[in-house]
């Protein structure tokens, strides 16, 4: 009876101690009154901590919040409004370089043998005549150039002595022949086959590729062999951006930013001892060019039309305490020798811990598992934060997160779905929604044979009902996903239906898969109980919810399902990254403008710390992957989009689950000051952007002792 008593009263003293803490916990006034710090201060929370905060060696949307255009800075950026403007670089350019091999045992259209001079003077005849029609507009010139050696590396997957694929990096040379040389204003996809009534349309067919070639490994041949169409081809498409940078810029030690620093950052995102999970958007660039120290020429091996949006993603680093040099320099400080020296890399260098940038805020202190310390730059090149200081508190659940902003320890808290009304009408809140950019989902483990029948993964998406999540646990604040892209966006097929709840239909496709009820009332086939375990991050109640509503569906058809939760970087390192799962409850964050899901998606991106986690193969998906990435006309390119997406949802490697709609709850003495060229400023309310998060203006903001009047709505 005294036990029955104790748990009834337990709850009842926890509400007492947590509900009286209001009176006693000073409020953000009081606070401010004392100190009044506290009003240059910025607090937030993330719900778990960061592994590390170099930009080429994390996707994590925590380390993002602490490092993009805050420490480090992309070249250029999105603004509110999605459209790209400037951020280290005033401006660019994209134009291109293509080459048509001169193949001398060929004949033009009219007949005449291929020399480098008939095919030279055939293609300027066609120029000048203007037979070309409106590709001629794009042509500054041609020339002839002579053959030459080119030296390549390409990765590919060996076969160990256990049997397990491991990359190798072979060496190889390739003879080049002749070339005609165009330079080109802009990318012209369709160049060589407007070219076609000028050389014949089988100009461009075989090639006696391998003779070309030369391998300081010749017995890895086969592993390289269909490769050599796109490093010797016919006709090569570059691309070339061009950057021309601000000048003055300076990184937080003082140093010059540069283009040399552009560079650098290219060269670590390739460098395969870095492993970077962002190499894969960055391996079409041939080379990067320091044109001088203000300028940047990146030129592509092919025709990737994401190259733009990759960089308007990707924060620069600096060469001056990374490259060779700087790694040495730390070593020695550090006191590392020998062995260890051999196989120290970016990987292991203290920048992830303490990072520089050029931003509006220096990295300061990171106290594992409880904060991220910033402090504004106040040398910064561009509009100076009106923060002092900003916080990135770790805190792994968002009760204590609601606490702690009710507290006036918190300035910002993601709240709840069932919470946000509650917080439109409290006095001293604003809320502000977001789309989000994300969609949850649950990912299945393509290596385990249970999961590669489409059948049993469709059946396992069929048994949840999702509207019911979005319903009650989201609390209406949230849609239907039906693919890998953005219902917001473009480039997903909006006609396209979410899978369907359909528990019955589900079990008629596991029967027709070969799972059958035993004794035990469980699937079984051949002799194996349909079972795996379900994993989650620790502090995230929607994915909890989420995971034990799948778990009671799961059970009902018979399936042994268990769930687990871990703190964030045990879920992430120990599980996601290495492939060591079942299945899990995850999200996407961010990437709405840009259609390539190479990293994602291509079966080549399944290995240890790649972002195809579940390992999805799919030779359709991969063509259309590819040709997205060489498509330029938006138009097109959006047919392409619509299409991969039917793909992937109809082979459900991932349960689509929902796209919440994000409420960010800031205190109403918070604004945003808009300042005009002759200083005045005006203060107006924090409001959802057309683009983005409604964190990408948060250096413009300033918090006020009193709350406003007169502030723009």
């Amino acid at each position: 009876m005294r036990t029955k008593w104790l748990l009834i009263a337990l709850p009842v003293l926890i509400f007492v101690v947590l509900a009286q803490s209001a009176f006693w916990v000073p409020s953000y006034a009081s606070q401010a009154e004392r100190d009044p710090a506290r009003l240059t201060t910025f607090l937030r929370a993330e719900i778990g901590d960061v592994k590390r905060l170099n930009p080429i060696l994390q996707m994590e949307a925590g380390a993002q919040n602490v490092m993009l255009n805050k420490v480090t800075e992309t070249l250029i950026t999105n603004d509110e409004t999605g459209k790209l403007v400037p951020r280290l670089a005033d401006r660019w350019e994209v134009t291109e370089e293509a080459y048509l091999a001169v193949v001398a045992d060929r004949q033009l259209a009219d007949g005449t043998p291929v020399t480098g001079e008939s095919l030279l003077g055939a293609l300027r005849r066609a120029w000048q005549s203007a037979k070309l029609g409106a590709l001629g507009a794009s042509i500054q010139s041609l020339e002839l150039v002579p053959g030459e050696t080119r030296r390549l590396s390409e990765t590919v997957l060996v076969a160990d002595e256990n049997g397990n694929k491991q990359p190798v990096t072979l060496d190889l040379t390739v003879a080049l022949p002749e070339r005609v040389k165009f330079r080109l204003s802009k990318v012209e996809t369709r160049l060589f086959e407007q070219l076609g009534a000028v050389v014949g349309a089988s100009y461009f067919r075989g090639y006696p590729f391998a003779e070309r070639f030369k391998l300081q490994k010749p017995e890895l041949l086969a592993q390289v062999r269909d490769r050599f169409p796109d490093l010797l081809a016919v006709a090569e498409h570059n691309p070339v951006i061009t950057f021309y940078l601000h000048p003055g810029v300076r990184w937080h030690d003082g140093a010059p930013f540069d283009a040399e620093d552009v560079k650098f950052t290219y060269e670590a995102l390739i460098d395969p001892k870095n492993a970077s999970p962002r190499s894969a958007s960055f391996v079409t660039i041939r080379s990067v060019e320091v044109v001088n120290p203000l300028t940047a020429r990146m030129t592509y091996k092919r025709l990737y039309s994401p190259a733009i949006i990759d960089w308007a993603s990707m924060d620069i680093i600096p060469k001056h305490r990374l490259d060779v040099n700087g790694l040495a320099r730390e070593m020695d400080a550090r006191g590392i020798h020998g062995a260890e020296r051999e196989k120290f890399t970016l990987r292991d260098s203290s920048y992830n811990l303490k990072p520089i940038g050029t931003g509006p805020f220096r990295f300061s202190e990171w106290v594992p598992d409880q904060y991220i310390r910033l402090v504004r730059n106040d040398d910064y090149w561009r509009r100076k934060a009106e923060y002092r200081e900003m916080y990135f508190r770790v805190i792994p659940d968002y009760l204590t997160m609601e606490l702690e902003l009710q507290s006036g320890a918190l300035d910002r808290y993601e709240a709840q779905p069932y919470q946000a009304e509650r917080y439109r009408n409290a006095a001293g809140y604003q809320v502000v929604s977001s789309p989000g950019g994300q969609y949850a989902y649950i990912g299945y483990n393509m290596r385990r044979p249970l999961f590669q029948d489409v059948r049993v993964r469709r059946a396992l998406g069929m048994a949840i009902d999702v509207e019911s999540i979005i319903k009650y646990v989201l609390d209406g604040q949230g849609r239907r996903s039906t693919g890998p892209y953005f219902s917001s966006t473009p480039f997903g097929d909006k006609s396209l239906k979410p899978l369907p709840y359909d528990p019955a239909a589900a079990a008629a496709l596991l029967a027709e898969a070969g799972w059958k009820k035993n004794r035990a009332g469980l699937l079984e086939k051949d002799g194996k109980v349909l079972q795996f375990t379900l994993v989650t991050n620790n502090g995230n109640p929607k994915r909890k919810a989420v995971m034990t509503i799948a778990q009671e569906a799961w059970r009902k058809l018979g399936i042994d399902c268990k769930i687990q939760v871990f703190e964030w970087t045990v879920f992430i390192g120990e599980f996601v990254d290495v492939g060591n799962f079942d299945a899990y409850v995850l999200g996407w964050v961010g990437g709405d403008l840009d259609p390539d899901q190479y990293q994602i998606w291509h079966s080549s991106q399944a290995h240890r710390d790649e972002l195809n986690y579940v390992a999805y193969a799919s030779p359709r998906a991969d063509d259309l992957i590819l040709r997205i990435r060489t498509e330029y006309d938006v138009d097109a390119q959006i047919e392409l989009t619509r299409e991969l997406h039917r793909v992937i949802a109809e082979d459900q490697p991932y349960t689509f689950l929902y796209e919440p709609l994000m409420a960010i709850v800031l205190d109403k003495r918070i604004v945003r000051v808009r300042k005009a060229a002759d200083g005045q400023e005006e203060l107006e309310n924090i409001r959802e952007p057309a683009f983005g998060s409604v964190d990408q203006s948060v250096a413009e903001w300033r918090k006020l002792r009193l709350t406003p009047r007169g502030v723009v709505q």
